[in-house]
Order: C-alpha cells, then sequence, then structure tokens
C-alpha cells in the first residue's frame, strides 16, 4: 500500500499537453507542437532561446543571456533586444498561445507549460525519485529521466553555452542520475533495466571512472562477463594514453568480480538496530525528522538532524522508528553507529570510519591510517550516493564531524544529549517527554498485556515515572515479565521516592545507570549545582531561587543552570506570569540529584542551601503581600508562584524550619484571604 506521505507512486510527476509545444534541449536543440518538428529561427534567436531555456519559466538577466547566446563581450543590449523581438514574434507564429517572451525587470522569462521542456522533466522526475520509498518506482522515475536525454545538452553548441556552469552541472546530473539507477538495479537485481541507459551515458563520460565501474558491474550481472573485461581494457588504455594513470580501485574491483564471474553487486550496508515494536506516539516529531529525509533538503549538502534530550527521553527509539520509514529511500544502505564509549568515554571517530570503510567494500590493507584521510576516502566513497547514517549518542561537535558525507542525496540523523552547535546547516530536535496519554499508551503496549492502559494505576505509574519513555518502559516490562503484579502493585513500589529509581530497573535497563550518564559528562562545579537544586521539590523554581540556594552571584547561577540545561538536566520554561525566569527539574532527575547531594554533600552544606532557598521565598512572599494589602501591586507573584510555595512549605516542615514554614503559610493564607475579599480566584 502506498505511503500518504509519498505522492510519486501514482500519477505521472511529468503530465504534459501531447498536442502542445514541447522544447528540447538535451541534445540538438528542437521545437515540436503537435508531435511535430517546428523549423527553428536564425542563428541569433536560437542562441537566446537555448540560453532562456536553460532555466525554464525563471528570469535570466540580460548580462547573463548576453554572455551565453554570443560570448563574453560580443554582444550588445541592442542585439538582444533585437533577438527578443524575432523572437516573440517567432514564438507568436509558430506556437501561437503555448509559449511567450516576458520582459522583466533587467531580464527575460520564457513562459511555458509545465512539462514543456525536457531539462525540466528531467529535474522533476529525478526529484520524485528522491522522494519516492518504493524502489521499484524509483528504478522507473530514474530511468525515465535518463530517456529524456537525446545528447550533450544542446548539442554541445552554442559554445558559450556550453562551457556554462550550469549546463556542467546538468551534465553532471546526468551521470549521478545513471550512477544511481545502476546502483538501484543491481539491488534489485535487475541490470537489464538500466544497462543501456548507463551504456548510454557512460559513453559519453569516458574518464568518469566510478560511472565506469558500475557499467562494468552492470555487463557482468548480465551475464556479458566477455564485454565487461573488454570495457575493463578499453577503460585502462584510455587512462594510460591520454592520462597516464592507472585505473582507480573502483574501476579495478569491478574488473576483479568479472573476472570471477561475480553477479557483481556493490556493497549494500544494512546497519539500522532493529525497529522498535512498541514504538508509540510522537507524531510530529516524526513528520519534522521525516520531511527533510523525504524530501532530499539538504541545502546543496548532505540532510543533517539532530535530535537532543536528556537520557532516557527516547531520542533512539524516535530516530531508528524514523530511520527505518525512509530506509527504502537510501537505496545505497544505512551505516550506523554509537559514538559514546564503555565509562561514558567519546568513540574514536577514526575507529567508526574504518567499520564504515571495511562495510563499504575497502580491505583492511586499503584503509588510511590517519582520521583526515579514512574521512576524505569515505566521502569519496559515498559521493553520488544516496546512505542514510543513524549516528547514535554523540557527545560532542568534533566527534560528529569528520563522519558528515560532503554531498547531497545522503542523510545524517544524529542523537545526543547536548546541543551540537557548530554544526553548520544542521536541523535540531529538542524531544520532550510526551503527553500522558501516550505515556500510558507506552506502558499499556511494553507490557503487552491487556487492559493495563485503562487501568487507573497506570496514570499514577506514568506520573510517578515523570512521563520518561525509558522508566515507563521499564516499568511496563516488569508488569509484562511478572504475571502477577498488577499496575495497582507497581504503583505503590513506585510511591516511595527514596526506593523509586531501584524500582526502575529490570533485565537490563535501569533508570538510574542511564541518568548516571548524563550526571558524569558534567564538570565538577556543575554536577555540585545539579545536586543542590535537586533537593528543591519543587517542580519549578525561578532563577533567584537557584541563586538563593547555590549561594553564589546571578552570573554565576545563570552559567550553572545553562550548562545544566544543556546537559538536559534542567528544562529552560522561559518567563512566568511574574516576568520570573524559571526552570524545571523531571521528577525522576530531582530524584536522583537528591540521592547524590545525600551521598556526596555534607549536612550542613544541603541544610544551607536549602535555607537560602526557602527565606528567598519568604522575602518575596512577604514583600508582595504587604504590595497587595497595600493595594499597590497585583496577585501576580503569588499566583506564578503557587505550587511552589506550597512544596516548600511542606518542605520547611519536614526539615524543621518551622520559623520559615509559619511565616511563609501567613503569608500564602493572607493572600488567599484578600483574593476572596476582593472576589478574586486563588489557584
Amino acid at each position: 500500500m502506498a505511503d500518504p506521505a509519498d505522492d510519486t507512486l501514482t500519477g505521472d510527476p511529468c503530465r504534459r499537453d501531447p498536442d502542445g509545444a514541447e522544447f528540447l534541449i538535451l541534445g540538438e536543440l528542437a521545437v515540436r507542437t503537435g508531435g511535430r518538428l517546428v523549423p527553428l529561427p536564425g542563428p541569433s534567436v536560437r542562441a537566446l532561446l537555448s540560453a532562456l531555456l536553460l532555466t525554464p519559466g525563471d528570469i535570466v538577466g540580460e548580462d547573463r543571456l548576453l554572455t551565453l547566446a554570443w560570448g563574453a563581450d560580443k554582444g550588445s543590449r541592442r542585439a538582444l533586444q533585437c533577438a527578443a523581438t524575432r523572437l516573440r514574434t517567432w514564438l507568436r507564429t509558430a506556437l501561437g498561445p503555448d509559449a511567450r517572451l516576458e520582459h522583466a525587470g533587467s531580464g527575460y522569462r520564457l513562459a511555458v507549460p509545465d512539462g514543456a521542456v525536457d531539462i525540466g522533466r528531467f529535474r522533476t522526475l529525478v526529484a520524485a525519485y528522491a522522494r519516492t520509498r518504493d524502489p521499484e518506482r524509483g528504478l522507473a522515475l530514474l530511468a525515465a529521466a535518463l530517456r529524456e536525454w537525446r545528447g550533450p545538452v544542446l548539442g554541445g553548441r552554442p559554445e558559450p553555452v556550453a562551457d556554462d556552469p550550469a549546463v556542467r552541472e546538468v551534465e553532471q546530473a546526468r551521470i549521478d542520475c545513471a550512477a544511481a539507477l545502476a546502483d538501484l538495479a543491481l539491488r534489485l537485481d535487475r541490470p537489464d533495466a538500466a544497462i543501456a541507459l548507463v551504456e548510454d551515458v557512460a559513453a559519453g563520460a569516458p574518464y568518469d571512472e566510478p560511472l565506469q565501474a558500475r557499467l562494468i558491474r552492470l555487463m557482468a550481472a548480465c551475464g556479458r562477463n566477455a564485454a565487461a573485461l573488454r570495457q575493463v581494457e578499453r577503460v585502462r588504455r584510455r587512462l594510460a594514453d591520454e592520462l597516464g594513470v592507472a585505473p582507480s580501485r573502483e574501476v579495478l574491483d569491478a574488473h576483479a568480480a568479472a573476472l570471477n564471474g561475480d553477479r557483481c553487486r556493490a556493497p549494500v550496508p544494512r546497519q539500522l538496530p532493529a525497529a522498535i515494536c512498541d514504538f508509540t506516539g510522537r507524531r510530529d516529531e516524526v513528520a519534522a525528522l521525516s520531511g527533510p529525509l523525504l524530501s532530499g533538503s539538504g541545502r546543496g549538502g548532505p540532510v543533517l538532524l539532530v535530535v537532543n534530550g536528556t537520557a532516557g527521553v527516547g531520542k533512539t527509539a524516535l530516530a531508528v522508528h524514523v530511520a527505518h520509514r525512509a530506509a527504502a529511500l537510501f537505496v545505497h544502505g544505512q551505516l550506523y553507529a554509537v559514538l559514546r564509549g564503555p565509562g561514558s568515554r567519546p568513540v574514536d571517530p577514526a575507529e567508526v570510519l574504518a567499520g564504515f570503510l571495511r562495510i563499504l567494500g575497502v580491505d583492511d590493507e586499503h584503509v588510511p591510517r590517519s582520521l583526515d584521510e579514512r574521512s576524505s576516502l569515505f566521502r569519496s566513497r559515498v559521493a553520488g550516493r544516496r546512505v542514510l547514517l543513524l549516528l547514535d549518542d554523540t557527545m560532542d561537535d568534533a566527534q560528529l564531524r569528520p563522519l558528515i558525507p560532503g554531498t547531497p542525496g545522503c542523510a545524517v540523523l544524529v542523537t545526543g544529549r547536548v546541543p551540537l552547535a557548530g554544526l553548520t546547516g544542521a536541523r535540531t530536535l529538542r524531544l520532550d517527554v510526551p503527553p500522558h496519554d501516550d505515556a500510558v499508551a507506552l506502558l499499556g503496549r511494553a507490557a503487552g498485556r491487556d487492559g493495563v492502559a485503562a487501568d487507573p494505576a497506570a496514570a499514577d505509574i506514568v506520573r510517578m515515572c515523570g512521563r520518561l519513555p525509558l522508566a515507563v518502559r521499564v516499568a511496563g516490562v516488569r508488569l509484562a515479565h511478572r504475571p502477577g503484579s498488577s499496575p495497582a502493585r507497581l504503583a505503590g513500589l513506585l510511591r516511595p521516592e527514596h526506593r523509586r529509581l531501584d524500582e526502575l530497573a529490570v533485565r537490563g535497563m535501569a533508570v538510574r545507570a542511564r541518568l548516571r550518564e548524563n550526571y558524569e559528562d558534567l564538570d565538577p562545579a556543575h554536577g555540585h549545582a545539579f545536586r543542590l537544586l535537586g533537593l528543591l521539590r519543587t517542580a519549578t523554581f525561578p532563577e533567584w531561587a537557584a541563586t538563593a540556594a547555590l549561594g553564589t552571584s546571578p552570573e554565576a547561577a545563570r552559567a550553572h543552570l545553562e550548562a545544566l540545561a544543556d546537559a538536559a538536566l534542567l528544562d529552560p520554561l522561559g518567563e512566568d506570569a511574574a516576568g520570573q525566569v524559571r526552570y524545571g527539574m523531571p521528577v525522576l532527575l530531582r530524584l536522583y540529584a537528591r540521592e547524590l547531594a545525600h551521598a556526596l554533600d555534607r549536612p550542613r552544606t544541603r541544610e544551607a542551601a536549602l535555607r537560602r532557598a526557602f527565606a528567598g521565598w519568604l522575602r518575596r512572599a512577604e514583600r508582595a503581600a504587604a504590595e497587595l494589602a497595600a493595594a499597590t501591586g497585583p496577585p501576580t507573584w503569588f499566583e506564578a508562584e503557587d505550587e511552589a510555595l506550597a512544596a516548600v512549605i511542606e518542605q520547611t516542615a519536614a526539615h524543621g524550619f518551622h520559623d520559615l514554614g509559619a511565616r511563609l503559610l501567613r503569608a500564602t493564607l493572607g493572600y488567599r484571604a484578600r483574593c476572596r475579599e476582593s472576589g478574586l480566584r486563588a489557584n
């Protein structure tokens, strides 16, 4: 069944009127109408028409038209105007309303119907191939694109056009299209569907060794081993006689395969981890990542997508799910590597590249020694191919940069806990915990038992897991592998905060171990700040509360907060109703930070941090209450801090800070009383 996101699986992406005008420039210039050739105008008008047809429908500036039609310093604006007048007359006489020449600003535009120019059809078919997820459909689209060609662009003339970079670019696009067709045909074991078209293109690109190697493989795959060996010899002689060089490794590998009578398929790696069978929700996030992968919009280079988020939030699950959805588009394979090693040490990118090169067919003795040489060879290997890289748990920009291909057609999907701000052109998605309903659905799917998601205790389990997908999945696995355990019983086990992380561990999955990796990436000062902030039992807190708890300057506190947010250990929440910058620490991170604080920090250090923070809330609460009593200020501050004040008052009682707690309670009760008196709603 066709994927609804792929509109190329049905219909013709190049619809055109068979009785209308048709312009042909992929070969000798020709114009047809109703299927019959139309006599062409004189040389100067033909030159102008040729220049305009390179980018049909676009405005082309006068200076560029002069260069394309007559060559640098050979034409004049008067000559251009005269040629434009004659072209306009010829179009009207020969083609009627099917085409017209428009003057726009300082240039001209040739207005033609969609699909009327073969170069436009070629580009449309290649773009449709980039979008399709059906390999057979992709094979048909690439073949149709190459059939638009009858020879060099405009037959190689006029000379200024033939030397233009835009012409060289479309000629290279033809070679790239033939290479993609060859690789896809070999992958599908359909060499006969590509060999004639690739042979035609290869004849016009005798020095393009990657394309010649593909032709040799296609010949051998069709059982034409003798023809393949003759082609190898032709390539070898041409390179030796005219360039004085030996054939490349690709040609030699194709030669060896032909000698062995092999079917000569190009190596196609399939390294993606297994698909996530219980993947749930994330509809918007899947769409945000799938769109660029399916469209191939890499802004002149590979598509580069980064997924950030805290440990256990589901970055890998999302990336693997999206990668499998897009895998059929990347016909030359999918590569996978985890970039965080044992003990949270970064994996050497040189080791990753060595593995990639081996699976791409490079023998051990030909794998270069240095990182730069390996990176260069890797980029050469994947150039012109459609390869997807999934790089999981990336630790920094420097580790990632050598692994990124250099050409369009490839895509890199990256997961990491820290922002990778140094990656030019990357699109970043910060992944948060899923909505409550999706988290409950995930619990049910992970448990694999009917009725779990509908059990009232499921909502309590998800809430105590902070909706963190790893924790929810662990809870579901516990229910799945302990048939006698009900959601209500598991919820009871998770309720004591000091035991919760102990309970969220099963069969090699432990939430505490994953959170530890995030913490161990911090430098000691930020780690100390994380531990002290975790002592606060408020779901969110303002920036000034962090300054108070840490006992430092606002600037130093802000540096700690930003570092913790970058490490996905805090959630930056922006400004609240009172204009205070707020942060949130997810519940399981808060429990882990509290564990660490009790293990690593002295009791008096913990007590002092809490007393400073509580005193800050008290000062502001009493000031806001006084302003409210004097009718000089609105109750906004109390509204912004309502939930935090309730948690702080409860925590002051638990820690024996009775003086602070009593005064906070009086200020809060006074605020509520005044709200009732004035008819305002107290939260």
